[in-house]
């Protein structure tokens, strides 16, 4: 509970009351248990802050919580800006953040008190989203469609049409489900698998087109599904719009750039020059200053006298 009076405390310095509740209430139904442990949940509290209710859940990692994020979602909740990760559905507010959910219900909260209760989880992790999103087409997307595809539990709650495949959740695949309204028939589905490797996509892609129909593609580690009742025209206008492009990140140190030591070297020899020619200077006004003093104190030999030639133009 020490979260929780750091929420206090926190939120007491923009004068609202927190009050702990006693009663913790489930998110899930008992049948739903097996599918949010493969979401990886750990645990959930409920506070209340002024009239402001605040139900947070913990998952493991931020995937399993965008998991939850999208499950939880209203068919019709709409975007808000409070958090990245955030909608809305009259007075209930949904957002994920990190590895958590945060449920708010009461009056709609200032951006400031959001980020209040946020700053003060315990244990909150921040990582990047998952790649696969970012390949999901978005045109023709049917709003809080989307749900996010971990194991088997996941794919038998939202895509039991797939049942019967094997995507390889085992090899590190997950996916993205979602419905596309296309035209004046039903909605198309599309299952999105992401594999960590363009081989280990071509080897599945092979087996759902064996168990799913025809209506697969493949695009690099991406594999594309379309099920359910679907018109060829429609299936393949959906598939057209799923394309994988590969980004690739160099970390080789390159080479140094040849400027630099030419640079170098140069101001190395003037340094050489500028110290040769003071210890030349020095070496000869030493010198000259020695024999300056013996000829005037009488010392300098006449063998070692200067010989001066007289030349003139006669």
């Amino acid at each position: 509970m020490r979260q929780w009076k750091e929420i206090q405390t926190m939120l007491r310095s923009q004068q609202l009351t927190l009050l702990l509740l006693v009663s913790i209430s489930p998110l899930w139904s008992q049948n739903d248990s097996a599918l949010w442990k493969e979401y990886g949940f750990v645990n959930d509290q409920t506070a209340r802050a002024g009239k402001l209710n605040v139900h947070s859940y913990q998952f493991r990692d931020l995937t399993g919580a965008l998991a939850a994020w999208e499950s939880m979602r209203s068919p019709n909740a709409q975007l808000c800006d409070l958090s990245p990760i955030c909608s809305r559905t009259g007075n209930d507010l949904l957002i994920s953040t990190g590895n958590y959910v945060l449920r708010l219900t009461g009056p709609a909260p200032t951006k400031a008190e959001v980020e209040a209760v946020i700053n003060t989880l315990p244990d909150r992790r921040e990582t990047s989203l998952p790649a696969i999103l970012t390949f999901l087409p978005q045109e023709g997307l049917v709003p809080n469609s989307t749900r996010y595809i971990l194991g088997p539990e996941s794919l038998k709650a939202f895509a039991p049409e797939l049942n019967e495949t094997i995507p390889g959740f085992d090899q590190g695949a997950e996916a993205q489900v979602a419905a596309y309204k296309l035209a004046k028939e039903g909605p198309a589905h599309l299952a999105l698998f992401y594999y960590p490797t363009p081989e280990m996509a071509r080897l599945h892609a092979t087996d759902f087109k064996v168990h799913a129909g025809q209506h697969v593609k493949r695009s690099g580690v991406l594999v594309a599904v379309i099920y359910g009742p679907v018109t060829d025209d429609t299936a393949d206008t959906l598939l057209s719009r799923v394309s994988y492009e590969a980004k690739i990140t160099w970390n080789e140190t390159p080479p140094p750039s040849p400027i630099k030591p030419l640079y170098q070297l140069l101001l190395n020899i003037l340094y050489l020059s500028v110290i040769l020619s003071c210890l030349c200077i020095t070496a000869g006004l030493i010198y000259a200053g020695m024999r300056i003093y013996r000829r005037r104190y009488g010392s300098l030999e006449s063998e070692e006298s200067m010989t001066v030639l007289n030349l003139s133009g006669d």
